[in-house]
């Protein structure tokens, strides 16, 4: 059987919302159904106006904040069933839906400082990624070498109210089991936000494109995008990891230095951001602006 595609808009009072069914939305009929209830009763639909032509839609970052958005603005059921369907067909047209364009957070980044994706001199082909919030429990993923074992570990970061230190709590006795003292290992984070150990090992801030970021349309750090830096023969190629509360997936990416970095979403969406190191931000063509903790 060949491949389908099912296009529709829905009319509100406000604004038409084109979507396009792909055959993996087919074998959803009853959720992509609910779905469209769900939708129609908050916006007030009147009707479905079949289209010969579908338009064009926003970029896959576009599309990601809109599904993040309206996951939180629907009953949990509807929620649930919208977390089922593919990301391309919860996508927007351009006009007057598009978020009006981001601005670096620069803000949330400072207050987050000691999150990042580091580098360990001690293991230079891996990484470490740390994200929390201060006094929250959080986490650290690392890898020590290309295809190596990845480690997701818990932290806690403890910010002292009189100097304003930040200390970072982990538990790395996962990674060490044969060691003890590693189930609790108290590091400093520096001015700069680098992660200071007691042994004198000091992890610092990768400064190219790979980066722990604040997505300019999404509350971080529940909603964080992770560009993860290229190892070994894929130098040159990164991973992406789109956080978005208890939903992660990952997708790749190559580093296009001065160009900036591409990236392959699902739905066959190659997305175009440019990069600026100086910024510490990662712009995109629908106007969303990553900022660079």
């Amino acid at each position: 059987a060949h491949p389908f595609f099912l296009p529709f808009r829905i009319i509100t009072h406000h604004v038409i919302i084109p979507y396009l069914l792909s055959p993996m939305v087919a074998q959803f009929p009853s959720s992509v159904a609910v779905l469209v209830v769900a939708f129609l009763a908050q916006h007030g639909a009147t009707a479905f106006n079949v289209v010969n032509n579908p338009p064009q839609v926003t970029t896959k970052l576009d599309a990601v904040s809109r599904r993040e958005a309206f996951v939180a603005s629907v009953a949990s059921a509807s929620a649930a069933i919208i977390a089922g369907v593919p990301d391309y067909a919860l996508a927007a047209a351009q006009g007057t839906n598009t978020p009006p364009a981001a601005k670096p957070d620069y803000k949330t980044a400072a207050k987050f400082y000691f999150n990042g994706v580091f580098r360990d001199k001690k293991h230079p082909n891996g990484y470490r990624i740390v994200a929390g919030s201060p006094n929250k429990a959080g986490s650290i993923t690392l890898q020590d070498t290309p295809g190596g074992k990845v480690y997701e570990l818990p932290m806690k970061a403890k910010r002292n109210d009189e100097s304003g230190q930040v200390t970072v709590d982990m538990d790395l006795s996962e990674y060490k089991p044969d060691n003890p003292q590693y189930a609790s290992i108290i590091a400093t984070v520096t001015e700069d936000g680098c992660i200071l150990f007691p042994d004198g090992n000091l992890w610092k801030k990768d400064k190219g494109v790979a980066g722990l970021y604040i997505d300019g349309f999404a509350p971080y750090p529940k909603y964080r995008r992770i560009v993860i830096p290229g190892q070994g023969s894929d130098v040159g190629k990164v991973g992406v990891t789109m956080v978005s509360g208890k939903q992660v997936f990952d997708v790749p990416g190559i580093d296009l230095g001065k160009k900036g970095i591409q990236v392959d979403f699902p739905g066959n969406k190659q997305c175009l951001g440019k990069f600026n190191g100086k910024a510490g931000t990662i712009t995109w063509l629908d106007g969303n602006v990553w900022t660079k903790v």
